[in-house]
């Protein structure tokens, strides 16, 4: 049974709100390639191709994007990118050392304070 017009309206409206559409262009045949690479793992080309993208800006930026995991805001990444790049070093490299510095910086605080407080 083919949907209402009601039905066709409240999909629209759903996914206007919930999802971002972007449209990629790829040369001639490239579509039914991964679409097949795709199928052939259970996935839709969609999802292929969006865990694609997930896993390439973690392997830049040292940690997950997706969400399945942590998710930075984009000024947050750029400012990181900023600095490892002022820092010569790659951002997994510097984002490791700046939390290893902060955290031993609030471990001083802490005994500053008087002592080390149990807990985190």
């Amino acid at each position: 049974m083919p949907a209402s017009k009601a039905q066709q309206k409240a999909v629209s409206k759903y996914m206007k709100e919930n999802y971002d559409v972007y449209q990629i262009r790829m040369k001639k045949g490239q579509k039914d390639t991964i679409k097949a690479h795709a199928a052939a793992r259970g996935e839709s080309m969609n999802q292929y191709i969006i865990n694609a993208v997930d896993k390439r800006m973690e392997r830049d930026t040292g940690g997950p994007q997706g969400q399945g995991g942590l998710s930075l805001p984009p000024e947050t990444i750029k400012a990181a990118q900023e600095a490892a790049e002022a820092a010569g070093e790659a951002v997994p490299v510097f984002v490791s050392r700046a939390v290893e510095t902060q955290a031993q910086r609030d471990a001083l605080g802490r005994k500053m304070e008087g002592g080390e407080r149990s807990g985190h």
